[in-house]
């Protein structure tokens, strides 16, 4: 049979791209790695957020634009940034067309969308009846009667081009003849050696947010042959109770971002070790990057954590110690420092010298912002830790893709018939305060494009 592009993917930038191309009349072919009904996937297991770099979809498309720009302090890619922005509400749409349903969540009063039905929320993954699951099921059903395949259990691996364009792929044994080919497998997270050489740690150190499927073939495929990278020294994740790393209940859920957001987060010697101010995305990347991954600590006093109920989907008060982590409490810091196996001297000076800086503004190194999260004293007994550790979701970095989906290469060519939507897709994210842009948002709204761009070319 002949196509008019393969998908490389399953999840829901694969299946939106497939989706899209086959409304406007082409055949597309969707190979997914995963052979069960089920099968893993990040876009299965997501809270169902839809939002660009945490505004609605339908904030005016120049704000969109402006807050990807400024919260990646101006490293994303403009025109794909542009794109994204230019057409959110319109992609929303497109998901309600397929069957998709939102609703808002309880604990948010910004009009962000959520898939419904929301999930239930709580310690541990609980995805299975989950709006984010129900849609993957919808636009895998959606496929078929529009004259699209969807394939489990293969595997691709090479992309096959012919005179300097796409001409396919190899999978299963075979080669598959398509003019177009959109790479849509995800990010490298469970890529231990690209991890190793692109963030820079040590992947066994991380706790595994994520459905351990991407592993980074599309990227190893595409850079094969010729394309460009973008921004492929971050990740996005969250900061766990280092518990989480032999706990199935601690995560993705509960996470502490908010308690380190506004307390302090101290390696072994006691000391701060990153701007915390910037929040629970920088700060698990900070963590990541340290010499020992699980030596860092929350340190916070009785105030945070009474607030704790109350802060984020999943408060961590008393989720976190109701699934079994870690805790600890004690009457002063020395004591704290003991219990924790912290030392005691570096972390006394150190919750000093905070509480200083925000009593007399006495210099902080690490500098401490305060534009998205006030810090808080610590100062209330008893005084409370929580040993953490970097929960890795997916990475940020990516291929270099442009307004038009088109994967570029070395010269900031397009590489004909090429194409990537979803987290493969680099150079939107990171940047110095490492920004998150939205995965769902990458998927959905990079997989619209590029389906419109192949219909288009054909």
């Amino acid at each position: 049979m002949s196509y008019d592009l393969i998908v490389i993917g399953g999840g829901f930038a694969g299946l939106t791209a497939a989706n899209r191309a086959a409304e406007l009349g082409l055949k597309p072919l969707v190979l997914e790695a995963g052979g069960d009904e089920f099968y893993p996937c990040n876009s299965r297991y997501s809270t169902g957020s839809v939002h660009i770099a945490f505004n609605p979809p339908r904030t005016p498309p120049d704000d969109l634009y402006a807050a990807i720009m400024d919260g990646t302090d101006g490293t994303a890619r403009p025109d794909l940034a542009r794109a994204i922005a230019d057409r959110a509400a319109a992609t929303i749409e497109w998901l309600r067309s397929q069957g998709a349903e939102f609703e808002n969540h309880p604990r948010r009063t910004d009009d962000m969308p959520m898939l419904s039905p929301l999930r239930e929320m709580k310690a541990g993954l609980d995805w299975q009846g989950s709006g984010a699951n129900r849609l993957l099921q919808l636009l895998e059903k959606n496929l078929a009667p529009r004259g699209g395949e969807l394939r489990r259990g293969v595997r691709v691996t090479r992309i096959v081009k012919k005179d300097g364009a796409i001409a396919g792929v190899e999978a299963g044994g075979e080669t598959i003849e398509a003019p177009a080919v959109v790479i849509a497998d995800g990010g490298f997270q469970a890529g231990p050696d690209l991890m190793r050489t692109h963030i820079g740690c040590d992947p066994a150190a991380l706790q595994r947010r994520n459905a351990g499927t991407g592993v980074g073939d599309g990227l190893r495929m595409a850079t094969g042959i010729g394309a460009a990278t973008a921004g492929m020294g971050a990740f996005y994740g969250h900061v766990l109770s280092r518990d989480a790393m032999t706990n199935e209940r601690l995560w993705p859920y509960p996470q502490i971002d908010v308690i380190c957001a506004t307390s302090l987060i101290v390696d072994a010697s006691g000391r701060r070790f990153t701007d915390e101010g910037y929040g629970g995305i920088h700060i698990a990347n900070a963590i990541a990057k340290l010499d020992d991954p699980l030596g860092a600590t929350a340190i916070f006093d009785a105030n945070v954590w009474d607030q704790a109920r109350t802060l984020d989907n999943v408060p961590p008060n008393p989720s976190l110690p109701d699934a079994g982590g870690t805790v600890i409490e004690a009457g002063s810091i020395e004591e704290l420092a003991e219990a924790t196996g912290i030392d005691p001297a570096g972390l006394v000076d150190t919750v000093a010298t905070y509480n200083a800086h925000l009593a007399f503004g006495m210099v902080l190194i690490p500098p401490r912002t305060a534009t998205t999260y006030q810090p808080q004293p610590v100062t209330s007994p008893p005084f409370y830790a929580i040993p953490a550790c970097a929960g890795i979701t997916v990475t940020s970095g990516g291929l270099s893709v442009n307004g038009r989906g088109q994967v570029m290469d070395g010269n900031d060519s397009p590489i004909p018939g090429l194409f990537a939507a979803g987290s493969t897709v680099g150079g939107l994210e990171g940047g110095p305060r490492t920004s998150y842009l939205g995965g769902l948002i990458k998927s959905f709204g990079i997989g619209l494009i590029a389906a419109e761009t192949i219909a288009a070319t054909r």
